[in-house]
């Protein structure tokens, strides 16, 4: 408003722009902004919104979005009052099926939120109980799940490759072997400690608690989640547990495969690199 005023003394035509701009978008809200992402959406906005496109009569901010051409503050505030209560995602530049996507997601969260509120204890019926569901799902897991990769003969088939343990893509791989044994080891010590405490033979610790509540609603342990990826299930996920374990062992014992499943590594943008290093060697 000071610089609208100033520009009226000085009896110039327009405001300065890119000071209304960095003014609002810099001072009075990027102030507050602290990710270097939000800091470049609030320009973006700002700019396109702070132009001399916006007193020309007749501007929308998007098809549907007219600016009025009162000059009443009651006929200013009446047309507010008459703006629909949830703002479209065009007028933030987006498609209108952002809407659904953010509206999907609520429900998602919605339905965890009451999942989560559920009591865990068996009912009156003569149905299996929680605990006796999550032991028969950890028992199915452990029969199906593939072992890890023993250090000596893994370190020999390394050595077999073309252009042995150094070649970039060697090492990417070792690397990535080293990442799903320590995920595999973990599942392996849950589901067996948490079998243990089902029985009675272990005591229930905070994260077998954890687990146990995550595969009783099909979802994934807090503690594999911090060493692997996110899933939707627990099947999902297991399922791609069993993926990654086999795109490694045909890699580590067959050679380089002539295709790979990119977002079935652990660090995919560490594959790319190693595969820029070859190329340019």
């Amino acid at each position: 408003q000071n610089h609208l005023m100033e520009m009226d003394s000085l009896h110039l035509a327009s405001p300065t722009w890119p000071t209304v701009t960095f003014m609002v978008s810099s001072i009075q809200y990027g102030g507050r902004i602290t990710d270097a992402f939000d800091e470049l959406l609030m320009d973006t906005y700002a700019a396109k919104v702070f132009n001399e496109g916006a007193l020309e009569k007749g501007k929308m901010l998007y098809p549907g979005c007219k600016i009025p051409n009162h000059t009443d503050v009651k006929e200013f505030r009446s047309k507010i009052e008459g703006l629909p209560a949830q703002d479209s995602p065009e007028i933030f530049g987006l498609h209108s099926n952002a809407d659904l996507t953010f509206r999907t997601l609520q429900v998602q969260d919605l339905v965890e939120t009451v999942v989560s509120t559920m009591p865990k204890t068996g009912g009156g019926g003569h149905g299996p109980s929680p605990a006796e569901i999550v032991d028969r799902i950890a028992a199915d897991i452990l029969d199906k799940m593939p072992g890890v990769f023993e250090a000596e003969p893994t370190k020999e088939r390394l050595k077999k490759l073309p252009g042995g343990v150094t070649q970039p893509l060697t090492v990417h791989l070792r690397q990535e072997i080293d990442r799903l044994n320590v995920i595999t080891a973990l599942c392996f010590q849950t589901l067996r400690n948490l079998r243990l405490a089902i029985a009675g033979t272990v005591a229930l610790s905070g994260d077998l608690v954890d687990a146990l509540d995550a595969l009783y609603d099909a979802k994934i342990p807090t503690k594999w989640l911090t060493k692997s990826w996110e899933s939707a299930t627990i099947g999902s996920w297991f399922q791609g547990l069993l993926q990654r374990h086999e795109q490694l062992s045909k890699w580590l014992a067959g050679g380089r495969p002539k295709g790979y499943w990119l977002t079935g590594f652990f660090n995919p943008q560490g594959f790319l690199t190693a595969m820029k290093q070859e190329v340019n060697r």
